[in-house]
């Protein structure tokens, strides 16, 4: 398509639209929506054409935009449980209804007006901004971030978002190619494109007053992948980038600790491998980590500057007894939780801020929550009277004061040793975000796409590879002198794990026997740390 096509869909989208409806007089209002998704895709297929479209964030809210001008929001889709929506899919006049064409409510429009057989249902989805999507994937979105005076953005429904008092928004969205539509499922991201307008609130409660909130008319939608920046694996890196990561890491986050950076980047790299047999990520407890007060530690500001998605839960009984951690229905109304995350995140737990006193009964629901998704990547969406779980596909990384979580048993626990003076230590783990020193870009650019890589990554075990496993897991077992001390099948099903994770961190496609000799080792240096507890 040509750049003039572009433009007049953006400075036109409805009137685009209609061209499109009047350029087939025996047009079928039955396929007329994928129609509509197939011709604007198209228009819009190159990444320098998608790219001119504005954009629609918390940079640029609702309010930064005309109403009905076209706009795509990348989004994370929270609710599908609204029920559909009924437009006049073919108007007496010949036109088509939907897409914010006309004013599609049905309500108080005399029988004589419409025809019931070209009655159709587009779905309602509720969508809002991805939750944790580092600052640096959306510089991945062009425009001129915000320069254009508006209202500061009120949030409608902030119960929608993981993290309410974050900055985000929320849209609805109205999906019309509804064999599309039936495919979407909460927690994936996607890109929206579409019309805005704002629209009363479609409500399954008959007696809620009725409230405007942005309304997104999907033209076309495309997903967006868990790294949200498009990677490849495997890609040719010197060993001294990963080296150089984990050092980063080490320094500006952990006092120094390159084995704790080292676990700590292994684990926010795993993803579900399989749910049958289950491979799942290995949950991580960093130990020994001191608190200070209710301050925040710099650790996940610091790996937000290289995964795309991360999530702090700051745990204390406040959070713990009155926040809530999985999505629940209230008034026929889906409200969200800590955990409601799109596939690839890292969740980061520091329970620094927890104090004596009691866990109520949600609290209680809450830490059963989170100890559910790192056992077996599920999390529950409850309903008044009944429950439904869902996978989910999250890295768990836990920091604590103690020798062990206060609340989670987790697969892998490492004592953090810092490498700082002792009187030093707070200031390194609790800095500001202005204190943490980026490396150059190139080589911030070159860690991101090692980490992006990796987490999309694949990774086999040739059969040479698996019988030196074999062998070396029954020698070991025979030398063990005790029976406390042999090895595990569990144990070696988690050494296998952490075996992948280390080759992806390499951006290697197979374990090699170097790599599985490492993982020993690692896990040697973390056994000796607990036995020395």
């Amino acid at each position: 398509m040509t750049s003039s096509s572009n433009s007049n869909v953006m400075q036109n989208p409805l009137r685009s639209l209609l061209d499109l409806y009047e350029s087939d007089a025996d047009i079928d209002v039955d396929s007329f929506p994928a129609k509509v998704a197939s011709h604007f895709s198209e228009i819009f297929a190159s990444r320098d054409a998608f790219n001119e479209i504005p954009v629609l964030d918390w940079l640029r809210p609702p309010k930064y935009h005309s109403d009905r001008s076209l706009v795509r929001f990348r989004a994370m889709i929270q609710d599908t449980s609204s029920s559909s929506e009924i437009y006049l899919a073919r108007r007496r006049n010949g036109h088509t209804s939907g897409w914010g064409l006309f004013a599609d409510t049905l309500d108080g429009r005399d029988d004589a007006e419409m025809d019931y057989a070209d009655l159709r249902e587009c779905s309602v989805l509720w969508a809002v901004s991805i939750p944790g999507e580092s600052e640096w994937c959306t510089d991945d979105l062009p425009g001129d971030h915000g320069s254009k005076p508006y209202e500061p953005h009120q949030e409608a429904r902030p119960h929608k978002y993981p993290a309410a008092n974050s900055k985000h928004i929320g849209v609805q969205v109205k999906v019309y190619e509804n064999s599309r539509a039936a495919l979407m499922k909460s927690t994936e991201m996607h890109n929206f494109v579409g019309v805005l307008t704002h629209e009363p609130l479609h409500s399954d409660v008959n007696d809620e007053p009725s409230i405007q909130v942005p309304t997104l008319h999907v033209l076309f939608s495309r997903p967006v992948p868990r790294t949200i920046i498009p990677r490849s694996f495997p890609l040719q890196f010197h060993t001294d980038i990963r080296e150089e990561l984990i050092s980063w890491i080490a320094d500006e986050a952990l006092a120094g600790d390159k084995t704790a950076a080292e676990w700590v980047f292994l684990c926010a790299l795993a993803r579900v491998q399989s749910r049958t047999p289950p491979i799942l990520p290995p949950s991580l407890t960093l130990a020994k980590f001191p608190s200070h007060g209710d301050q925040h530690p710099i650790l996940p500001v610091v790996i937000s500057r290289i995964f795309p998605t991360v999530t702090h839960i700051p745990l204390s009984l406040s959070t713990i007894n009155t926040t809530s951690f999985f999505p629940e229905s209230k008034d026929e109304d889906l409200h969200s939780g800590w955990l409601q995350v799109p596939p690839g995140s890292v969740v980061l737990i520091s329970e620094g801020g927890i104090r004596e006193g009691g866990v109520n009964e949600k609290g209680i629901m809450n830490i059963r929550a989170i100890q559910e998704l790192m056992n077996g990547q599920t999390l529950d969406y409850v309903f008044p009277y009944s429950r439904f779980s869902f996978p989910t596909d999250t890295a768990c990384v836990t920091v604590c004061e103690g020798k062990k979580s206060v609340f989670f048993q987790t697969s892998v626990t490492v004592p953090l040793q810092s490498r700082c003076p002792d009187a030093e230590i707070i200031q390194h783990l609790y800095k500001s975000e202005s204190e943490i020193k980026m490396p150059p870009t190139e080589r911030l650019d070159a860690f991101r796409a090692l980490v992006g890589g990796a987490k999309i990554g694949s990774v086999t075990v040739g059969e040479d590879v698996a019988k030196y496993i074999q062998d070396d897991f029954v020698k070991e077992r025979q030398q063990s002198s005790s029976q406390a001390e042999k090895v595990t099948s569990e144990n070696l099903i988690l050494r296998m794990t952490i075996a992948r994770l280390l080759a992806l961190s390499y951006h290697s496609q197979e374990v090699t026997i170097a790599i599985w000799e490492d993982t020993k080792k690692l896990e040697a240096a973390k056994n000796a740390r607990l036995a020395s507890l």
